[in-house]
């Protein structure tokens, strides 16, 4: 989705919640900023992705990340809001595992 042609290659050593959280700086800094949904939920998402990658998140962020994600992707008015979300659905989708270990490592150190 980011780009024409382009291609990432990464091993099994990369973290998928970072690569989101990468692509949504990407997104956040490229916002028009005309409408609210991208420009201030761009902002929101990569806070909570933020915040699940230095293990200080819980499973209410988590849930509220889908929440938001969802929120973005559904009333944004231009193809880079509507689109920002996905990097964040493809990596929950198969990488939930990496969110939720970082997650449970904040909640054990609590």
């Amino acid at each position: 989705m980011m780009g024409s042609g382009g291609m990432i290659v990464m091993d099994e050593s990369t973290n998928m919640v970072d690569v989101a959280r990468f692509f949504m700086e990407f997104c956040m800094d490229e916002s028009c900023g005309k409408c609210i949904p991208c420009r201030v939920g761009t902002v929101q998402l990569y806070k909570l992705l933020t915040k699940i990658s230095e293990g200080k998140a819980s499973f209410a962020d988590l849930k509220l990340l889908e929440e938001l994600c969802d929120m973005v992707k559904h009333t944004s008015l231009c193809g880079l809001g509507q689109s920002a979300p996905n990097p964040v659905f493809s990596t929950l989708r198969y990488f939930r595992d990496e969110y939720l270990a970082l997650i449970k490592q904040t909640a054990i150190s609590s």
